[in-house]
């Protein structure tokens, strides 16, 4: 029998979490509400009813007790239960109301630097740099895995998904804390398998725990010490592919062209009672003074309002944005508009997001595009989406969270009102179940859906991009010409609006001469002036997103500078395309 231990590269953090404690209550406590209401009863009796343990009936009514909302009486022949006046109004609540208690601690985790997992530090116990050194040193066969030169850094969803019980809900977070630190975790490996390993531990980081142990194994007089891992996670942080959510999705939250897309930001503006965060790339000192009295009457109303931008690859454009942030800052801070901010960093990201509740917390939309919200003049065709399901929505929250942390990770007051916001959301009861597939789409995302596209489109394959450029060979050119190859009457159509600089004419006639030889046609845009960024195949799968699907990359290392809503529903590509189509005619392009 061997023993071998792993050394595991990890980072360790501390942090102060502040949360309510209090278990949500459930279904089954609701209904004894209304049995209950029907008349006193016994236990017994409720067991043989709701056929369910006694045990578990006895522990609903004795919570129910607590809250004043059920009493015990003696009877002759037995203990019996009934409901009070108290129980009688609350029954009646779409939910339970609940009174949590407001508490704070000091919470460590580790995040091991092979998958990016975060986990609590007792289900992945950590040592400090001298102890591995020390037990080498005497001679324990320690294997260690090599540090990944890049850190990967918590996120906000898994963070608060591994540190807080079913009974505690996330409210905030201190935004400074001790600097993520160095350390190991040793994991022990007995006969090849690894011991102790939290259920949290992914499949992957198993197995390179068992291939570093091997190696130590099959070296000749254990003298191989370091194991370099096969594959690692190209992102800086440890980033969560959102899942596909089905929802109920009605093409009247599609958003196509200039005009609705006014219509719908002045429109999110106007209903929000609480919050609002936009997220533009660019911001037009021109454009935010023309919003600015729809967002004055929303901060006189009480709305918290914040405003992100993020930035392009050209230095110009960014320093510009830049300027006018502090500039519109400064006019703001003389005006005294305290609930209206606008962050002083860059997130770094494209995307184009807008977040507003619906008139109460509890009801949020986000608005998801092409549209750069406070830079557009809303004449160009533009395509957005809204989203309204509460799960779905957290997802977007989840994103603009990390953006909000901006290029330093560090979280602020913003970071923990968002991550707050979207735990709200998840703990609202369930939306009715629709037949739709819709999932939020992050960097990577979104050549998997090409390569998808390329393989499965059947009649039609439409992608329309705002600049067209030589990049454009990598993520579309090649997967959509074998598109083209592959099915013979596929109708494959590539739409731009204006070239790049990075390519020129000659080039683009070169390009469309041989895309045309497979049955590919490429075609600018002009009228009206092409912003949107869509894919869709065949009938029933659109992709709206802020990525410039022929002129840029996605990069793993920058997950979130693209943020994009895949929606599988039936009609749904083809309804966008016929509004596209449409919008072209109209304009004469």
């Amino acid at each position: 029998m061997s023993l071998i231990r792993v050394a595991i590269p990890v980072l360790q953090g501390r942090r102060k979490f502040h949360y309510d404690k209090g278990r949500p209550w459930s279904v089954l406590e609701q209904l004894l509400l209304w049995e209950l209401d029907r008349g006193s009863t016994s236990v017994h009796a409720l067991r043989e009813r709701a056929c369910i343990p006694e045990r578990v009936i006895i522990e609903a009514l004795i919570r129910l007790m607590r809250a004043g909302w059920v009493e015990m009486m003696q009877s002759a022949t037995a203990v019996q239960f009934q409901i009070t006046p108290e129980g009688r109004i609350v029954k009646e609540y779409d939910q339970l109301p609940t009174a949590p208690r407001r508490l704070s601690r000091n919470m460590t985790f580790v995040i091991d630097q092979i998958t990016g997992t975060l986990f609590r530090s007792r289900d992945l116990p950590f040592v400090h740099e001298h102890v591995v050194v020390k037990r080498e040193e005497q001679g324990e066969p320690i294997v260690r895995i090599e540090r990944p030169p890049r850190q990967l850094v918590e996120e906000v969803r898994p963070l608060v998904d591994a540190l807080f019980q079913a009974d505690e809900r996330f409210v905030g977070i201190d935004p400074y804390g001790s600097r993520l630190a160095t350390r190991w975790a040793l994991v022990p490996v007995r006969d090849g398998q690894p011991e102790g390993m939290s259920p949290r531990a992914p499949a992957l980081l198993i197995e390179e725990i068992k291939r570093a142990a091997a190696v130590l194994a099959q070296s000749a007089g254990g003298q191989q010490r370091t194991y370099t891992p096969t594959s690692l996670v190209g992102s800086e942080s440890a980033q969560v592919t959102p899942p596909i959510r089905k929802v109920a999705f009605t093409t009247n939250d599609l958003i196509a062209g200039g005009a609705e897309h006014e219509t719908a930001l002045k429109g999110a503006i106007r209903r929000a009672r609480h919050r609002l965060l936009i997220h533009s790339t660019f911001v037009s000192a021109q454009r935010f003074a023309a919003l600015l009295p729809e967002l004055r009457k929303a901060v006189g109303m009480g709305v918290k309002v914040d405003i992100l931008w993020g930035q392009d690859k050209n230095a110009d454009e960014r320093r510009s944005t830049a300027k006018v942030a502090q500039q519109l800052r400064a006019q703001l801070e003389a005006e005294g508009l305290d609930g209206l901010t606008i962050h002083p960093f860059s997130t770094g990201s494209h995307a184009k997001i807008v977040l507003a509740d619906d008139g109460t917390p509890d009801r949020v939309i986000a608005l998801v595009g092409s549209c750069n919200w406070l830079y557009s003049g809303f004449s160009s065709f533009e395509v957005s989406v809204r989203l309204r399901d509460h799960q779905l929505v957290a997802d977007v929250i989840d994103q603009v969270a990390e953006l909000s942390r901006g290029g330093n990770g560090h979280w602020t007051n913003l970071t923990s009102d968002l991550v707050a916001q979207a735990v709200n959301l998840r703990s609202q009861s369930s939306q009715n179940e629709g037949k739709a597939g819709v999932c939020v789409l992050l960097g990577s995302d979104h050549a998997e859906l090409v390569r998808e596209a390329r393989d499965t489109a059947d009649k039609s394959l439409v992608i329309a991009s705002h600049r067209f450029a030589g990049a454009a060979n990598n993520l579309i050119l090649a997967p959509v010409f074998a598109a083209s190859k592959r099915a013979c009457n596929l109708d494959v159509r590539l739409f731009y609006g204006e070239d790049s600089g990075a390519i020129t004419a000659i080039d683009i006639a070169q390009l469309t001469n041989e895309a045309a030889k497979v049955g590919v046609r490429i075609r600018p845009v002009h009228r009206p002036r092409l912003h949107a960024k869509f894919l869709t195949w065949d009938d029933d799968v659109a992709v709206i997103t802020s990525q410039n699907w022929l002129s840029a990359d996605t990069m793993d290392d920058s997950p979130r500078q693209e943020i994009g809503i895949c929606i599988r529903s039936p009609g749904v590509g083809r309804i966008l395309l016929e509004r596209f189509e449409a919008a072209t005619v109209a304009a004469g392009g």
